[in-house]
């Protein structure tokens, strides 16, 4: 809970909106010092919760401001992407190609097989931070990464659905949280009032999230809840994995 203090100045969010990341930060971890965390919120959560309770007080608000119109959204969807693919394919595919590391493939001499499983696994958990930063461009969107430069644990965005607050974990696909940690992602979305887990695409595997209180939705159903267009988005990402997956193997080719 808030501890009010009558000499306290009032939020302006005008003028909070005018400040740079760095200033908005500090001022939200400022005014989270003051928050107590009740005594049912696990301790690991504590940041969390504080955080969130300073969000909370203007984020509907701040969330309103975003206006792009369809063309905008489309835009800024395809430039993360393109941000994205560049730095994949000029940085981390290098790396993971040249990567030392042993595997029962390396083992065996089956090289393209080690270098494909390092890939594939790489290329995956990466992109979990990309379908964040496309969520971001929905108009009822906020990452607080980008605006904030604050991480609330386990959350991804905070979206405005239905006039609600919902704050929001995201993964690629329904199993790519490990089952053993579906626990732990329950317990990070339940210190919220209105919460969900969200899947980019449903594959149709089985969902290792699992709570009774907490809705999850996969694919399409995911991206109509934030508003933006799930056809549209994977009609970007395909030619992007196939282009990741092009240089993929120009670049294990000439090594071999």
């Amino acid at each position: 809970m808030i501890k009010k203090n009558k000499k306290e100045k009032e939020f302006d969010l005008e003028e909070f909106v005018k400040k740079n990341k760095s200033d908005k930060k500090k001022y939200i971890l400022e005014e989270a010092k003051k928050i107590t965390p009740p005594g049912t919120i696990h301790t690991n959560l504590y940041d969390a919760y504080k955080n969130k309770e300073v969000i909370n007080k203007f984020i509907k608000e701040y969330i309103n401001l975003k206006n792009d119109t369809e063309d905008q959204i489309k835009e800024n969807i395809v430039s993360k992407i393109n941000k994205f693919k560049k730095n994949y394919i000029e940085n981390k595919l290098p790396e993971k190609i040249a990567t030392k590391k042993n595997s029962v493939f390396s083992m065996v001499g089956a090289e393209i097989f080690k270098s494909a499983q390092t890939i594939s696994k790489s290329l995956s958990t990466s992109m979990g931070s990309l379908w964040e930063k496309i969520a971001s461009c929905s108009n009822n969107v906020i990452n607080t990464e980008e605006e904030f430069g604050i991480k609330i644990t386990g959350v991804d965005a905070i979206a405005l659905i239905d006039g609600k607050l919902t704050y929001i974990q995201l993964k690629t696909a329904e199993d790519t949280l490990t089952a053993g940690h579906s626990p732990r992602s329950v317990m990070e979305l339940s210190i919220h009032d209105n919460s969900l887990f969200g899947t980019a695409f449903q594959t149709g595997s089985v969902w290792h999230f699992r709570s009774q209180n907490i809705d999850k939705f996969a694919g399409k159903d995911f991206w109509i809840k934030i508003d933006l267009e799930y056809d549209y988005i994977f009609e970007q990402v395909k030619p992007m994995i196939l282009e990741i997956e092009k240089k993929y193997i120009e670049l294990r080719d000439a090594k071999n």
